[in-house]
């Protein structure tokens, strides 16, 4: 199954014709090894896209902060296997480019889609914890600012399946690593009194990070869905799987 911000029952349809984006549940198993899947995820592409024409862009993610960008300057290395990895190093990539799907791979960190309605430019980013500690949000800004000339107004940040913050539990030495950064970290963990447990609100941080640096609070959307609860998501830490769905973004 696929989700979009359709099913939040929210005025505002990017599936327009002008850009494509999803996150798809278990139906679709798209972890690194399963080359079967990028042609499958064809099948989820409105008839306004030639498929054909279509090309998967992939990163190998590294759970750290690097984003690759697409400009003019990008060749599609064979345009009939369009379903082909590439393997750079990062946790994102953004482009202008018509045609390219931008895939993201997750199992219990957040998948960020981002759209400038304006000047037409998509990203899909990875956003684990490493990744918003060690400042990806930044590098996001920066690139659509000085690649793309965004006005980070125009800008509508979609958020997809992940760990919510009644599930994500974590020892004292990730929080103390956190307020070393920021005191003001420390909202975003919460011990249970009945247990002593500390949990971490990940998606919490994410969307502070976005306010913080300049996107509007009113563009950023949230699916709202807790790939450990719901079981139609894979979840690493509910049960060790290797197995991953994907978010996507394409413009036409």
């Amino acid at each position: 199954m696929i989700y979009d911000i359709k099913d939040l029952d929210l005025d505002l349809d990017l599936n327009d014709g002008s850009v494509v984006y999803g996150f798809i549940d278990n139906t679709l198993d798209f972890q690194l090894e399963n080359r079967t899947a990028r042609k499958e995820l064809l099948e989820y592409i409105p008839a306004c896209f030639n498929k054909k024409d279509v090309y998967i862009y992939e990163v190998k993610q590294v759970h750290g902060n690097n984003i690759v960008v697409l400009d003019k300057n990008f060749k599609i290395k064979d345009a009939g296997n369009y379903y082909d990895l590439n393997l750079a190093e990062a946790d994102g990539v953004f482009t202008q480019k018509t045609g390219i799907m931008l895939c993201i791979r997750t199992a219990d960190c957040i998948p960020v889609l981002f759209y400038d309605r304006i000047k037409r430019v998509a990203g899909a980013v990875h956003c684990g914890w490493r990744g918003v500690y060690t400042d990806i949000i930044i590098n996001a800004k920066s690139i659509l600012i000085n690649d793309f000339h965004s006005n980070l107004d125009d800008v509508i940040i979609i958020t997809g399946p992940s760990i919510c913050k009644n599930c994500y539990e974590v020892k004292d030495d990730f929080l103390n690593k956190f307020i070393a950064k920021n005191k003001l970290n420390r909202r975003f963990f919460e011990r249970t009194s009945e247990y002593n447990k500390l949990y971490f609100d990940l998606k919490g941080l994410l969307k502070n990070e976005l306010n913080l640096y300049g996107f509007k609070k009113e563009n950023i959307y949230d699916l709202n869905k807790c790939n450990f609860e719901d079981k139609n998501f894979y979840s690493y830490r509910r049960n060790k799987t290797d197995k991953r769905q994907v978010s996507f973004i394409a413009i036409n």
